[in-house]
Formats: C-alpha cells, structure tokens, sequence
C-alpha cells in the first residue's frame, strides 16, 4: 500500500496542466465500512466560514479502502464536512480541521478526528474560563484521545488497518465530545436558570396560516386535556402568516388568519412574534406582483407591512420582516430586497414605538451557497454590515436540519456552540428557529419535484427551466447504489437532536428565542380548493391555483416529517422533551 500512496502522488506532482489541475484537489483515504460512495458524495467544502460547490468522485483503492477526489468551486484553504451516522443522533456532518490542497492522499478519519479533537481542546478551555467543572473521567479520555492521535499522526500510514484504526479513534471522540458537551449544557443551564430573570431566553413553536384556516388552531387536533398540558409547554409563539396569505388580490386584505393567530397567543398569555412577513419565494409573495417592477413590488409590500402593524399595534412586540434577502435567484433583485427589508423595519419601529424589527436568514450555517452561488454574501458577512447602519434590532436564524438542498446539514454538537458564540458577537438580540425530521423523508413523499411544480417555479423567475439545482436532483433520483439509507432518522433522533440543539440556543443570554419551526407532518397547505386569484378569467385563476398549489407542496415536502405532532395528530416525544426543558428552565 505504501508504493501505491507514492505512486499516487508522484503521479499527482507530474508536470503540465495535468499537474496543476491535481494540486487544487483534496484527496482522501477512508474505509469502505465506515463511509459508503454515496455517503463520501456528500462530502462538501467551507472556506472562512463560507460553504461552496464541490464535485466529488469516488475511486476504488484496495478491496476495503476507497479514494475520495473533491475540487472546490473556490480555491485556498478550507474544511470538508462529511456525514456520519450516529444511533444517538441520526445523522449529522463532521469536519476537519483547516486543510491546504495538496498532492498526497490524507486519511480522511484521522483528518476528522483532528478536527474534532482541536474543536473539544478549545472548548475545554474556553469553558474551563467560565468555570466549567470537568469530571475526572472526561479529562482522563480526552488525555487517552489526545496520546491515541499523537501516535497515529505519526506511524506509517501503510501499515495494515491503520484506516480502520483512525475510524475507531474518531469514534471515540466523539463520545468524549458528547460527554463533555452534556456536562458543559448541564452546567450552563444551572447558571442561566439562576440569572434567566435577567434575560430569559423564552421556547415556543411556530404555525402558519393554514393552521388558522377555518375554525381551526395548531391545538385543534390534540383532545381537551392534551391542550391543558400544551399551554404549559410554551411561552412564545411564532405566526408564520406571510404577505402572500393575506393579500391574495392586490389591495384585498384577508386578516382572519391573522387575526385568530394574534388571539391565539393572546388567549394563552404568551408573547407573540410575527413573520417572517415574506420569505422572497413563491409562496409568500403574492402571485399578481408577478411582472410588476422591483419598485412597484416593493411599494406594495411597505403598504402590506403598515397595515399589518396597525392592525396588530402593542399585541406584537417582535416582528420577523423578512428572510432570504441575500439569495440571487428570481426577482425581485437582491438590491430591491435588501432596500424593500430595511424600509419595513424602519417604517415597524416609527408605526409602534418600542416594536422590535428582526432580519432574518434561512439556512444561516451558509449551507445555500453549496448549490445557489448566485447571492450577495454569506448570512454572518450581511448581518456584520448592517448592524452598524441600524438596520434591525435582532436576527432571526432557521436551520430545518436536514439533507435536501432547502436545508441546513444537521452539525456536530461542538459546531452548534461555534455557530451560536459566533452569532452573539453581533450583540444583537438572537430568535433562533429549527426542526428535526423523525422519519425518512424520502418514504413519505413520492415525487419531490413534478412537471407542473417545475413549471410553477418557472413561471415565477422568468425561466424556461429550474434553477442550477440538476446535480442535486438527480441524486433525488439516483439509481441505487447511489442513495443514502436514511433510516436512522427516526422520533428518538429527532428527541435527541431537539434536546441538544435547543439547550445550546437556551443556555445563552443572546439567544432570546427559541422556536421550534414546524408544528405538524404535511398540514401546511398554502390555499383550498375553489379559490381563486384573479377576477375576471376563471382560467387564468384555474391554472395559477394549480401552479400553486403544485409549488407549495414542492416547498412543504422538503421536510415532511419534521413536526411535533404526525399526520394523525399524535404529539412526538420531542414536544415531551421541550416541554421537560421548558419546566427544567422556566419552573
């Protein structure tokens, strides 16, 4: 095996543009075993903090090793993340440390378990500064760690089973890194319940107008003494209702989902948060702006926004005015976007004095980047500018953790404490929202992307086909032997996934909220059947009406097991476990 690692990169350093093509590459040694080629296909690129393009190619190496070639979009020094599965936690990315390209394969395990025991040392004594008591026993097995590490860094890398060896010692880590993190949360969480009066960080969930449609609310399916033990559960609530839901025909408002969202909260004594009130997409931007100029697009939305905050007036205290403001595709452009976002926020806190108005991203780990390079920055880059011109008075962040290209890859619990010490430095209030699926996805959803779906976007952005998502499609629709078994998402994952992410969020002062973003499985539906959207040409109506619906469902699928109750209304043990939190923390 050592003659063929040289080999390798003697072939790598050879003369030429063939030469200068291989030193852009990253190149890594894994066992079969323990990534399979779909799963190492995944694999994906960060540099400073910002996720980019990256095409991976697989090759055989021996009968238990594979060789994972991977040439980023942007070049330079970065990390790789790379998926892994765990019983605990279904599946999530672990990364490297910051790696040079370079000609000579690297083992991609013992790459990982650098990274991991670099993220666990500084943790170590950042919380140690704060005064985190580490136990004994973790400090003996992140000692153990560290001495297994120092000796495979520097054996031969040829020996028999050493890829295997790094596999194991990864493992390892990351049950010391589990440890050590329950018991840095543990810690933390005694703290902030002593000083939560100071600045508590308040735990709700968030529904959207199809919840309010008709007689219904988000508590409409549970039975009387279900309801009694939700109210306790919560003390936030999020209405979703976006531009789109109330203002179906220029210059018609709709406000009854709106108004029983807003007496919804109000019944139950919670505070309540609005928006996003536009997310820029199909369905939440009315249809018949569709055509209109950027200016005349963003005059109608300043119009919605102002009757939405007079009409709720002091009963909202937070509004979300809007999120993927920074993405490139479609129109409006990202300049009208940027400049539509902050006029609202200014025209909110002039309407109602002491109102606060949230920026909000989509996927803020920066994970959009990996497939839509069109944008105007990464998520923390746009929020750094636009704090210093007052822009907002929060940010609001939504990872729907998962694996399709409109979500956010689910992080290492470390990662999580990074991404969040990272936010706070803003120093600005933080609303953070997120949801977990409990099942495959991919069981519960026949087609993801159908003709009329693929039209419906198309129409909406002017272009004859969809975006630059194909490579992302076609795994949707891949043979085989290139799909991932995502079977090890289930409703004890997404129980363990909700406990870590959320205490994390909550046992830090910057974190104001913390929303669970979706309320039930494959119950958001954007409009019923019978509605029209235009007077005066049924066909036209018709056909818009199927357009969106189609576009909706599209939207609604990419995570359809992700709620806290399932398709028949039973609650999942992840709202058990919020609930536990919210007693744990609020009493």
């Amino acid at each position: 095996m050592g003659g063929k690692l040289r080999a390798l990169a003697v072939d790598a350093r050879g003369g030429g543009d063939e030469g200068a093509r291989m030193t852009s590459e990253f190149i890594f040694i894994y066992p079969k075993r323990a990534l399979n080629a779909a799963g190492a296909r995944r694999v994906f690129f960060a540099r400073r903090g910002r996720t980019s393009p990256s095409s991976a190619c697989v090759e055989p190496y021996s009968e238990t090793l594979n060789l994972l070639r991977i040439s980023p979009a942007s070049s330079g020094s970065g990390k790789f993340y790379a998926p892994y599965v765990s019983k605990r936690e279904g599946l999530f990315f672990a990364s490297t440390g910051t790696l040079a390209p370079s000609s000579v394969p690297r083992s991609l395990f013992l790459e990982l378990a650098r990274g991991q025991l670099g993220r666990l040392l500084r943790k170590r004594c950042e919380w140690g500064a704060l005064g985190l008591k580490i136990p004994r026993n973790l400090t003996e097995a992140t000692r153990r760690d560290l001495r297994r590490f120092a000796e495979l860094a520097t054996s031969e890398r040829s020996a028999p089973g050493f890829e295997d060896e790094c596999a194991a010692l990864f493992d390892a880590l990351r049950e010391t890194c589990l440890a050590t993190n329950d018991v840095f949360l543990e810690q933390a969480m005694e703290a902030r319940r002593d000083g939560a009066a100071e600045r508590p960080t308040a735990l709700g969930f968030s529904a959207g107008a199809s919840a309010f449609a008709g007689e219904r609310t988000p508590f409409s399916g549970p039975s009387g003494s279900s309801r009694r033990r939700l109210r306790t559960c919560f003390n936030v609530f999020n209405s979703a209702i976006s531009w789109a839901d109330v203002e179906r025909r220029e210059g018609t408002f709709d406000w009854s989902a709106f108004d029983r969202a807003l007496a919804f909260g109000e019944k139950r004594g919670w505070r309540t948060t609005f928006g996003p009130l536009t997310r820029w997409t199909p369905r939440t931007v009315p249809r018949w702006s569709v055509g209109r100029s950027d200016a005349e697009i963003a005059e109608a939305f300043w119009r919605f926004v102002e009757a939405a905050v007079l009409r709720a007036g002091l009963r909202v205290g937070r509004w979300i005015v809007a999120t993927n403001v920074e993405r490139g595709e479609g129109n409006p452009t990202p300049e009208t976007r940027f400049a539509a976002t902050e006029e609202a926020a200014r025209r909110i806190r002039r309407l109602v004095p002491g109102a606060e108005a949230f920026w909000g991203f989509e996927r803020p780990f920066g994970d959009a980047e990996r497939f839509d390079v069109a944008s105007a920055g990464a998520p923390f880059e746009i929020a750094c500018r636009l704090v210093g011109r007052g822009a907002f008075d929060g940010v609001y962040l939504e990872a729907n953790f998962g694996l399709s290209r409109w979500a956010t890859a689910p992080r290492d619990p470390l990662e999580l404490h990074c991404f969040f010490d990272r936010w706070a430095t803003l120093g600005v209030p933080v609303c953070v929202a997120a949801s977990f699926p409990s099942a495959n996805p991919r069981k519960r959803v026949a087609t993801l992307f159908s003709a009329s779906a693929e039209n419906a976007w198309g129409r909406w952005f002017g272009w004859g086909k969809r975006d630059d998502g194909a490579d992302f499609d076609a795994l949707l629709t891949a043979p085989p032997e290139l799909e991932i078994d995502e079977s090890f998402w289930n409703e004890r994952t997404q129980q363990e996934n909700a406990r870590r992410f959320f205490l994390t969020a909550m046992a830090r002062r910057s974190v104001v909220e913390a929303i669970w973003s979706r309320w039930e499985d494959g119950r958001d539906v954007w409009e019923t059947e019978g509605e029209t959207t235009r007077d005066g040409n049924n066909d036209v109506a018709n056909d818009e009406r199927r357009v969106a619906q189609e576009t909706n469902r599209t939207e609604r699928d990419e995570f359809p097991t992700s709620g806290l109750f399932d398709e028949a209304g039973r609650p999942k043990p992840a709202l058990h476990k919020l609930a536990a939190l919210k007693r744990a923390y609020w009493g």
